[in-house]
C-alpha cells in the first residue's frame, strides 16, 4: 500500500521530522520520494542522501 506523508507548518522542525520519516522508510527498504516545497528555507532539498526534489508551488 502506498502512503503519503505531509509535514507542514512553520517553525516547528518540519525538516528534521521529514528527514526522520525518509530515513526510517529507506532503512525499511521502501522507495521514498521526498519533495521540498518551502519557498523560503529549502534546507530539506539539500539532503543528498534522500534525493529530495525541489518543487516551487508559486
Amino acid at each position: 500500500m502506498k502512503r503519503v506523508h505531509f509535514i507542514y507548518r512553520g517553525k516547528v522542525g518540519k525538516t528534521f521530522v521529514a528527514s526522520l520519516f525518509a530515513q526510517y522508510h529507506q532503512e525499511q527498504g521502501r522507495d521514498v520520494i521526498c519533495i521540498d516545497t518551502d519557498p523560503i528555507n529549502a534546507t530539506f532539498s539539500g539532503y543528498q542522501a534522500f534525493n529530495v526534489q525541489r518543487l516551487e508551488l508559486m
